[in-house]
C-alpha cells in the first residue's frame, strides 16, 4: 500500500528551499506535519501541515477496474514572515506539478493571525495517480 501524504512530504524535504526554512537543526526534524501541528511543535521558524481534505477516490474505471485515484490534498504554510510563506508555496507549487496535482481554484486562505503573530497560507491541491497506479 502507498500513503499520498508521505510521497508529498518526502518530495516536500527533498527541495533545498523546503528543506531550510522547515529543517530544525536541534532536534533534527523537519516542520512539516500531517493533519495539525501538536501544541509542543517548534514554532519558532515557518511550519507546513500536510491533510486530506477527502479520502482518495477512485478517478478512472476500465473493464470493471480502478485505474486512477484521485487526491484531494490542502497543504498549510504558516510563518511570522509573509514573503516566507509566499516562497514555501511558491516551492510547493512546484513540487506538487511534479508529482501531477494542481491547485484548486478558490480553495485557499491568506490570512495574518493577531493571535499568533503569524502569516497562513493555504491551498488546496488536486492529482490523479498514473494509470495503473491504485494501491492506496
Amino acid at each position: 500500500m502507498k500513503d499520498m501524504l508521505t510521497i508529498i512530504y518526502d518530495a516536500l524535504c527533498l527541495n533545498s528551499y523546503i528543506h531550510s526554512m522547515t529543517f530544525n537543526e536541534e532536534t533534527e526534524e523537519y516542520r512539516i506535519k500531517f493533519y495539525e501541528q501538536p501544541e509542543t511543535a517548534d514554532r519558532t521558524g515557518a511550519f507546513i501541515t500536510l491533510r486530506p481534505v477527502d479520502a482518495p477516490n477512485e478517478a478512472f474505471h476500465g473493464s470493471d477496474k480502478e485505474l486512477s485515484i484521485e487526491h484531494l490534498v490542502q497543504i498549510d504554510v504558516e510563518s511570522k514572515y509573509r514573503a516566507t510563506c509566499k516562497q514555501i508555496q511558491y516551492e510547493i507549487k512546484k513540487e506538487m506539478k511534479k508529482l501531477g496535482f494542481g491547485q484548486v481554484s478558490g480553495q485557499g486562505l491568506d490570512e495574518y493571525f493577531s493571535e499568533t503573530k503569524r502569516f497562513v497560507d493555504a491551498r488546496r491541491y488536486e492529482g490523479n495517480t498514473r494509470i495503473y497506479d491504485t494501491q492506496y
